[in-house]
């Protein structure tokens, strides 16, 4: 399933490009509500979850279904002025017109868009949103009530835990965080004025792949969606704490398209594709190229002694070792009239987490 973003028709004028404390504190509250999502964040949840007092974890548990599996358009860019701090972006979020502010909230605690959501003033709709929400979970069901029973009361207490986890944490962490955030977008918001939205679109991922004729750029999601940038803007909103998500907001909301794109991590180090992911696996898991690849770290083999050390014949050692190489998981070279191979042991070790990004992306 793809998320495709129509740029036809598309101009830099169509587009805004900043930081959003605001979106990266709900990439850290998602972190916090999914831990085994983030592995590589395990020093930093620890750091956090000793600053966070226990009423404080209570009230993120209760508001969990608003950034642990769908993202809350609440807490992305509402408005085109961005690179603005965290208070300006709550009050933002605090003038929000009430029958606006309860239908944002009520796609994050169902988990999906719905027309419902527009006529959450009828008692038989709110009814069946409730129920529709207690399907997923309990909690949901319990925070879907607390919605529709007291929109304002709900959006008071969500604005309070909001402020307590910026004093706990987020504030320190964005003094951090916030100017390297900065220092990712100049250069996109640069690359816009030089060339196409559709280049700079697909740059800002690596599981987007664009088309000319239509101009379309197609990003490899979980979910099926088309936003037309041309008729809606796009905001392009870096983030540090999302990673590995890669999170798309096509305008079915009535709001802005939104890439919430990965800094820092990406740029280091891009993500194998998804084909070439399970060539890799497919390769190894042939038991004779497995054993080959238990041989093959150690040291450089020829294929001859391979073929010794293994039992298999040297015309099938060679097909073996074609294969690999082609995968990218073996490398060989000449010495003299011999040839030895060896196992690409970095990018095996790499193939775990290749597999677990690119199944939670």
């Amino acid at each position: 399933m793809v998320v495709t973003l129509d740029v036809d028709g598309a101009q830099a004028s169509h587009f805004a490009v900043g930081t959003s404390p605001l979106a990266e504190l709900m990439a850290c509250l998602h972190t916090l509500a999914e831990p085994e999502h983030h592995p590589e964040s395990r020093a930093w949840l620890a750091r956090t979850r000793e600053a966070l007092p226990e009423p404080l974890v209570q009230e993120l548990n209760r508001f969990a279904p608003l950034w642990a599996r769908y993202r809350c358009r609440l807490f992305l860019p509402l408005r085109r002025a961005l690179d603005r701090e965290l208070p300006a972006e709550l009050d933002t979020v605090a003038r929000l017109d009430v029958d606006e502010f309860t239908r944002l909230a009520a796609f994050a605690i169902r988990g999906v868009t719905f027309e419902g959501a527009y006529e959450l003033r009828d008692e038989a709709v709110r009814r069946a949103f409730v129920k529709a929400s207690e399907r997923r979970s309990f909690s949901r069901g319990e925070l879907a009530r607390a919605l529709v029973e007291d929109p304002e009361g709900f959006r008071t207490r969500l604005a309070d835990t909001l402020e307590r986890c910026a004093a706990a944490f987020f504030d320190a962490e964005w003094r951090r965080i916030g100017p390297r955030l900065k220092d990712t977008a100049a250069p996109v918001r640069e690359q816009l004025r030089k060339e196409s939205p559709l280049t700079v679109l697909t740059s800002v991922s690596p599981t987007a792949t664009g088309t000319e004729q239509p101009a379309r750029v197609h990003y490899d999601k979980l979910q099926s969606a088309t936003g037309k940038v041309a008729e809606r803007g796009c905001f392009l909103v870096p983030t540090l704490h999302g990673w590995p998500h890669l999170i798309l907001k096509t305008g079915d909301d009535g709001l802005p398209l939104v890439v919430h794109f990965i800094a820092g991590d990406w740029e280091q180090r891009p993500s194998a594709r998804q084909s070439l992911i399970r060539d890799r696996l497919a390769a190894i898991s042939e038991p004779g190229r497995f054993e080959m690849c238990r041989h093959l770290l150690g040291e450089p083999i020829t294929t001859s002694e391979l073929a010794q050390r293994t039992g298999i014949s040297e015309p099938q050692v060679s097909r073996h070792l074609r294969r690999l190489r082609e995968v990218g998981l073996v490398t060989s070279r000449r010495e003299g009239r011999m040839i030895y191979h060896r196992l690409h042991a970095r990018l095996l070790l790499s193939l775990g987490s290749d597999v677990l990004t690119t199944v939670m992306r």
